[in-house]
């Protein structure tokens, strides 16, 4: 049996309160992928099946089509398209950097459509635990090329100092995106002081499709602590 912790119970009392208070019914919303995610979907769709609201989902990934749909969420009709026009997205982040409000994301291999999804949202909101909130950012960034470019890309982001790996599933096999492409995984030997300016390096290189380098406006991050307390950014 799995021991509940002070930061885990900080983080229910978070989603909760975000499913109460940051939408209302007739919502279109954005939702990203991974753990934070999950645990909100099942908040929000508690909330929903209660007060009988009525929220569409724009899911970043299959992951986040079946949190939806498994917390009686309704998918929007528009959803193999994103909408030019969201009301919020929700996400969460592998790092956060305040001073600079960037973000690494895309551990989940999701990080081309949720960029997407938060580029046409009105408002951004990010969930995470203490240990995301960094200094600096100083994580491996995700960078998804083309199949075409495996070769070229990783020489070029050689050239930028990172030590670019090729992400693989457990038996080996290369790991392809929603959208049929790698994703590099690419080690910088010290931290990222300009993370604005190394996105858009990353994406001049011909055949990247996107990075997890994420510069965009977040209206409110919430970060979880482990003492049991929650609080927004």
């Amino acid at each position: 049996m799995t021991k509940t912790t002070s930061l885990d119970l900080a983080f229910e009392k978070m989603v909760e309160a975000c499913a109460r208070d940051l939408f209302k019914s007739g919502d279109l919303i954005g939702l990203g992928s991974g753990s934070a995610v999950a645990r909100f979907a099942k908040a929000l769709g508690e909330r929903a099946k209660k007060e009988s609201l009525k929220i569409s989902i724009i899911p970043s990934s299959m992951q986040s089509w079946l949190l939806a749909t498994e917390n009686g969420l309704e998918i929007s009709r528009d959803s193999s398209r994103c909408p030019e026009s969201l009301d919020a997205v929700i996400d969460g982040a592998d790092q956060i950097a305040l001073n600079t409000r960037s973000m690494i994301k895309g551990g989940g291999g999701a990080l081309l459509k949720e960029k997407v999804i938060i580029s046409s949202s009105k408002t951004c909101y990010i969930l995470a635990d203490e240990s995301k909130f960094v200094s600096e950012l100083s994580r491996s960034v995700p960078v998804e090329v083309v199949q075409f470019s495996f070769l070229t890309s990783t020489h070029k982001l050689e050239e930028f100092g990172a030590k670019p790996v090729l992400r693989k599933l457990d038996k080996g096999y290369p790991y392809y995106t929603e959208s049929g492409n790698l994703i590099l995984d690419c080690e910088f030997s010290n931290p990222i002081s300009d993370p604005s300016d190394l996105e858009k390096r990353i994406k001049q290189i011909p055949g990247v499709v996107e990075c997890g380098l994420f510069n965009c406006k977040v209206d409110k991050f919430f970060k979880a602590n482990s003492d049991g307390t929650f609080e927004s950014l």
